[in-house]
Order: C-alpha cells, then sequence, then structure tokens
C-alpha cells in the first residue's frame, strides 16, 4: 500500500513539474513573440519612413519640372506630363504616410502598455527595497543595543568546548545571513535601477512617437491639398470633369428625377429607422418597469415572510433577490471615435459637396489613378441598413442606367447617434456586406467602380447626420 502511495506521490510530482515546465516555456514564446512584432513593427516603421523620404525627394523635382514649363507653351504637354506623374507620387507618399501612421499608432499602443507593466513592476521592486531596508535597520538597531562586543560575550560565556563551537557556529551563520541580506538588497537596487532606466527610456521613446504621430498626420494633410491643387492644374481631370457636366446637362432632367426620389426612399427610411429605434427603446423601458415592479413586490412579499416568521419564531432564513433578475437598460449603439478614409490609399477628390452645374452633390467623389477595384471599406463600426449590389452597368456613360438611383451598387451603413455613411458606384459583383451584418471599422464592404450613372471609376461617399448630409472632409481622415 504504501509502495502504491509513493508511486503516486511521484507520479504528481512529475506530471506538476511538466506543468509548469510548459507554462514557463509557453510564457517565454509569448514575450518572443511580442518582441519579434516589436522588430518588426519597428522595422516598417524605418522602412516607411526611408520610402516617405525617396518620395519626397521625387515630389521635389517634379516641383522643378512643373515650376519650369508652366508658362512655356512649347513645353506645355511636359507640363501636363510631369503634373500627372506628380499626381501619382503625391497619391503614393499619402498612401504610404497613412500606412505609417497604422504603424506608430502600433508603436504607441504597445509603448503605452509596456509601459503600464513597467511602471507597476518598479513600483513592486521600490516597495520590496524599501522594507528589506526596514528590516536591516532593525537589525542594526538589534545589534547596536546588544553591544559592540556580544560576540565575544557569547563564547566567553560558553560552557565547554561543545558548546563554544555550536556557539561559533550560530555567529557564523547570523553573519553570513547578514552579508546575504546586504547582497540581496544590492542585487535588487541593481535590478530596480536597470528597470526604472527602461522605463525611462519608453516613456521618453513614447513622447517621441507622439510626436512623430502628430508630424506625420500634419504632412498627410498637407499632401492632400497638395493633391487637391494639381488636380486643378491637370487638364485631363478639367476634360473628364467637363465630360461629367456635359453628361449631367444632357440627361439633367431625368438625372434629378432619380436622385429626388432615391432622397424621398431614404428619408422614408431613416424615419422607418428612427420608429423602430424609438419603438424598441420604449419596449425595453416598459420590460425594465415591469422587472422594477416585479422585483419589488417580490422584496414585499418576501419582507412580509420575513416578519411572519420572526413574529411566530420561525427558523427558516431570507433569500436575497437573485442579482441576474436585473436587466440592463436600452443604450442606443454608438459610433466609433472618428471616421476613417473610405477608400485606403487612393485619396484624390474630384468633386467636393456643394453645389454643382445647378444642383447639390451631396457627398464627395473619390478617384485617382488605379482606383478601379480599390477596396471600399467602412468608415466606422455599424450595422448595414441597405446593401444594393445588382447592377450590371459597370462602364463610364453619359446617362444613368436607372440602378440605385444613380447610385448603382451601393451600401449605406448605420453608425449609431444619427450618423450615416453611403458608398456608391461600387464594381459590378463586389458588394460584400449584407443588410442586417454588423461590420467593424474599415471591414471591406465593396470595391470601386463606375455603375449607375457615373463617367468613370470612382467612389461617391456621403456622411449624413439625422438624414442630413453633412460635409465628409469635416469626418473622415
Amino acid at each position: 500500500m504504501k509502495r502504491k502511495y509513493r508511486l503516486k506521490a511521484v507520479v504528481s510530482f512529475a506530471l506538476a513539474l511538466v506543468i509548469c515546465t510548459g507554462a514557463a516555456g509557453q510564457g517565454q514564446t509569448l514575450r518572443e513573440a511580442a518582441a519579434s512584432e516589436a522588430q518588426q513593427n519597428q522595422q516598417d516603421i524605418e522602412d516607411k519612413k526611408s520610402k516617405i523620404s525617396d518620395l519626397e525627394k521625387k515630389q521635389e523635382k517634379l516641383d522643378e519640372k512643373i515650376a519650369s514649363t508652366k508658362d512655356d507653351i512649347s513645353a506645355h504637354e511636359e507640363n501636363q506630363q510631369a503634373i500627372q506623374e506628380q499626381i501619382e507620387t503625391v497619391s503614393e507618399t499619402i498612401a504610404t504616410l497613412s500606412e505609417s501612421i497604422t504603424e506608430l499608432d502600433k508603436k504607441i499602443e504597445r509603448l503605452g502598455a509596456d509601459i503600464i507593466e513597467q511602471e507597476k513592476a518598479v513600483a513592486e521592486k521600490k516597495q520590496e527595497i524599501d522594507q528589506g531596508i526596514d528590516d536591516f535597520k532593525g537589525r542594526l538597531r538589534a545589534l547596536y543595543i546588544a553591544g559592540s562586543d556580544s560576540y565575544a560575550d557569547i563564547l566567553l560565556g560558553a560552557d565547554d568546548f561543545y558548546d563554544m563551537l555550536m556557539k561559533m557556529e550560530l555567529i557564523k551563520r547570523v553573519t553570513d545571513h547578514d552579508n546575504n541580506e546586504i547582497d540581496r538588497l544590492i542585487a535588487i537596487k541593481n535590478d530596480y535601477e536597470a528597470q526604472l532606466g527602461v522605463l525611462e527610456q519608453n516613456q521618453e521613446e513614447l513622447r517621441t512617437s507622439n510626436d512623430e504621430l502628430k508630424a506625420r498626420k500634419e504632412k498627410s494633410e498637407a499632401q492632400k491639398k497638395k493633391l487637391a491643387s494639381l488636380y486643378r492644374q491637370s487638364e485631363k481631370i478639367i476634360q473628364e470633369l467637363q465630360k461629367t457636366e456635359e453628361a449631367y446637362e444632357k440627361n439633367k432632367e431625368k438625372l434629378q428625377s432619380e436622385r429626388d426620389k432615391f432622397e424621398e426612399d431614404l428619408q422614408a427610411l431613416y424615419k422607418k429607422e428612427e420608429a423602430r429605434k424609438q419603438r424598441e427603446k420604449a419596449e425595453a423601458e416598459a420590460k425594465a418597469e415591469a422587472e422594477r415592479q416585479r422585483q419589488a413586490q417580490q422584496q414585499a412579499e418576501q419582507q412580509q415572510q420575513q416578519q411572519q416568521q420572526q413574529d411566530t419564531g420561525s427558523s427558516d432564513s431570507y433569500t436575497e433577490p437573485d442579482e441576474d433578475d436585473d436587466e440592463e437598460e436600452y443604450t442606443a449603439p454608438s459610433s466609433s471615435t472618428g471616421f476613417i478614409w473610405p477608400v485606403p490609399g487612393h485619396y484624390g477628390i474630384t468633386s467636393y459637396m456643394g453645389w454643382r452645374w445647378g444642383a447639390y452633390h451631396k457627398g464627395i467623389d473619390i478617384s485617382d489613378w488605379g482606383v478601379r477595384g480599390a477596396n471600399v471599406v467602412a468608415a466606422a463600426s455599424g450595422t448595414v441598413l441597405v446593401a444594393d449590389g445588382y447592377c450590371t452597368h459597370d462602364w463610364g456613360k453619359d446617362g444613368s442606367c436607372g440602378c440605385g438611383g444613380g447610385y448603382g451598387n451601393y451600401v449605406i451603413i448605420d453608425h449609431g447617434n444619427g450618423y450615416w455613411t453611403l458608398y456608391g458606384h461600387m464594381k459590378q459583383n463586389s458588394v460584400a456586406v449584407t443588410p442586417g451584418q454588423h461590420v467593424e471599422q474599415g471591414q471591406k464592404i465593396g470595391q470601386v467602380g463606375t455603375t449607375g450613372w457615373s463617367t468613370g471609376d470612382h467612389c461617391h461617399f456621403e456622411v449624413r447626420l439625422n438624414g442630413n448630409p453633412v460635409d465628409p472632409t469635416q469626418y473622415v481622415s
């Protein structure tokens, strides 16, 4: 029987050792993976920084070329070619800046998490040092009170040689303990100073990264303004806009009728959604009120029963109401903080919100070279209200094909708090979401195309607040 118990003990110990070793190995693997990810993140930041520098140098040369050929009639074609090349270069710069900003955000988030952990570790280490010093002070105080010749008194007070040897061993062990304690405190102090140094280094790196992030964002905004200026200088863009204007004038009544009908349907949808939300809110409030009344009645009955038990001397215990019976109050969904650019990597705006050719353009048109097939993403998290992807007329046209109220394949997302976004003219068979589906910010919802009434590939993007269109450039970044 004893052998059986010993075998079980050995097996249990071995199993515990394997589990501990495995856990330690897993922790080491996670730390190595985190370090590798941080290293890759830093490398990506440096690569983007180098690429941005190269693109800026290229822009400087093209700026000089554009300026030198601007007023030279014989170099007009060369000037326009330089403008087109600069448009592509600036677009690539903006895309690279956007990627760089994303990488910096990752680094800042990682540094913030590391700093929190390091501050905690440094505080614990300091507390350990303070406690060790207090303990050692107590030990020194006791030695002082005992007197400097206490060790000699102990030895001289020995009864015999054996007793003296035992007391000498005791003194040696006490001395060794004191020396070890001093060594331990010194080691803790060195460790504390090393951790504090890493913490201060990370704090400085975080400040630098935040400054760099701010500079990149400012540079990105400046590049977008430069791109808009280049568009105004590009005869190709001007000709395309003139072509669009001519097509609009040619089909003005039909197109305006389609847009009016679309707007009417959109407002009806908004009212329907608001009524649904109000109804759900009222139902949730009524349910919560009924639950509160039920709990109040239950509590009153339990208190009455408890009083009766006290009056009759009953020993039955009183039962508190279950916490799980409480229902959460209804809260309307909220939009994420800020909207992101809906066509990553493509930042040209060929038409802004406002009056255009006698009609009001309710959003912005996003387009530049190579935009066809580019991903269209959700500007913020939310719920898909409309996902119309039935239009097959995916080519430039000077009139409307009648699909989607002129928007062709389009998606509308409700972000809560009264905010909706609309994404129009998406590529044939590219709509990647369905009505009622929840989408995260940055999730692909389709691709850029030219369905509906569209003379060329672009994404028509709208932001609406309480059903009314607002300027998207004030929301997206």
